[in-house]
């Protein structure tokens, strides 16, 4: 402990000495003799080289140099005196990490810097120059940390919001991505919200998507809804899983938020439309199609059942069995023309009776197995077809009424009537011969949705 008090005590002995060494130079500073302060100084580097690279001296010389700075007629005779403020500062800074110094004897080059470097960075950035802009502004930065943490300005906020904004602006257009990042984050960390602040929030999130910064993004994202609750930021989340999931991962989210129900209409929505997007994809497998599109019609019932007035959704659903229709009736279509070429290419028969009746009954095992494949398929085509018009008729029942349409309107409207004809008429299709009085009530439907073709052009 003593060995620790004595090393102290020598400390503090050297501090004063140094500080003793510049008495000169700050009395003449008091008065406002400036050159006769530089002067002194230059007398005490001569005479003692090894202080030059001391806290002291750095401090002292931008003292010296602000004072010359101020004075019209110094500062041109010393043009440099800017320059010097600002690179003994620098190094003055790393030298007494508490600016103790400075504390005790003064401010002012600090202000210097500040100022003149928030001045020279409006310049740059009126005139577009974002490299002199953002150079500057990182200064003005600095410095005004300085100043405002140690309660130095008038204003006792805890940084300049001002500075900060410019440094993030100028970074932003110099391309000095992390640079602006930075600065907006300390911003909004700051829960700043006013109007003119909303640009940050959309940066932010917009470079989280592109990093896929998935903790940055949730962090920034939810600050961006207290910050601006009347926003709306559902397509900056919607970007972010869209660029950076994978179909499965997708798939993985929406199960996990599906469970919790934790979805809002516009989410559930959102993944509808990547499933349904999500089955066209190049390399997908007909399963993983068929699971998506199931994925796409549960999103999109769950929509409509947060909001009844949502025709986008119920279309979608309408359209989800539209196409699981089609997938099927494709087969059905494929095996009737494998059907047909089966018959076309029947072999001639063979006259020899057994022979012909293994024959006939090896064609007839062909038949019977595609015509089986096709009877297994009338019931599922049946039921994706009655689902369709369901749901269709669901979202064109919201709309059809309407005085004016909108062109979103006007589309899923005109679509759905031709769905809608197209659907009935297959059922009519199907059960003429069969049922006479379906058929006949299907071909009055049919002829309904037909006749609206032209009305929503």
């Amino acid at each position: 402990m003593k060995k620790i008090i004595g090393f102290l005590a020598i400390l503090i002995s050297y501090q004063s000495v140094q500080a003793q060494e510049f008495e000169k130079v700050k009395n003449n500073i008091l008065i406002t003799k400036y050159e006769s302060a530089k002067t002194e100084y230059e007398k005490i580097l001569t005479k003692k080289p090894t202080l030059k690279n001391t806290a002291e001296a750095f401090y002292w010389k931008s003292r010296v140099f602000s004072g010359i700075n101020k004075d019209s007629v110094l500062v041109k005779k010393f043009p440099d005196a800017y320059d010097q403020i600002k690179s003994s500062l620098a190094e003055y800074v790393k030298a007494d990490l508490t600016l103790a110094i400075a504390k005790e004897n003064g401010q002012d080059p600090f202000f210097d810097v500040y100022i003149k470097s928030f001045k020279d960075g409006v310049g740059g950035f009126n005139t577009k120059n974002w490299k002199v802009a953002s150079d500057n502004f990182d200064q003005a930065v600095i410095y005004s940390d300085i100043v405002f943490a140690n309660g130095w300005a008038s204003s006792k906020q805890k940084f300049d919001t001002t500075s900060l904004m410019y440094a993030g602006y100028s970074n932003q257009n110099a391309g000095n991505v992390e640079a602006a990042i930075f600065y907006y984050k300390r911003l909004i960390d700051s829960k700043i919200n006013s109007p003119e602040y909303i640009d940050l929030y959309r940066y932010l999130l917009m470079q989280f998507t592109t990093k896929k910064d998935k903790a940055s993004f949730d962090t920034y994202f939810k600050l961006s809804e207290e910050a601006y609750p009347k926003e709306s930021w559902f397509d900056y989340k919607s970007e972010y899983i869209e660029k950076n999931l994978s179909m499965e991962e997708k798939v993985k989210m929406y199960d996990e938020f599906a469970a919790a129900g934790k979805m809002t209409e516009m989410e559930l929505q959102m993944f509808g439309d990547m499933f349904m997007t999500g089955r066209n994809a190049e390399g997908i497998s007909a399963e993983s199609s068929e699971n998506y599109i199931l994925k796409a019609a549960d999103a999109y019932k769950k929509a409509f059942g947060m909001n009844n007035k949502n025709y986008a959704a119920a279309f979608n659903v309408g359209i989800s069995y539209y196409n699981q229709y089609s997938t099927l009736d494709v087969k059905y279509n494929d095996n009737i023309r494998a059907l047909q070429n089966l018959n076309s290419n029947k072999p001639a028969p063979s006259k020899d009776p057994k022979k012909k009746a293994a024959m006939d009954a090896q064609f007839k095992a062909q038949v019977d197995s595609i015509k089986k494949l096709n009877a297994n398929l009338d019931l599922p085509i049946k039921e994706k077809v009655d689902a369709a018009i369901e749901w269709i008729e669901k979202s064109f029942d919201v709309i059809k009424d309407k005085e004016k349409l909108d062109r979103s309107e006007k589309a899923v409207a005109s679509r759905s009537v031709d769905f809608l004809a197209n659907l009935y008429g297959f059922k009519r299709d199907k059960t003429r011969g069969k049922d006479q009085k379906a058929s006949d009530e299907f071909d009055a439907k049919y002829n309904v949705y037909d006749k609206l073709h032209d009305k929503y052009q």
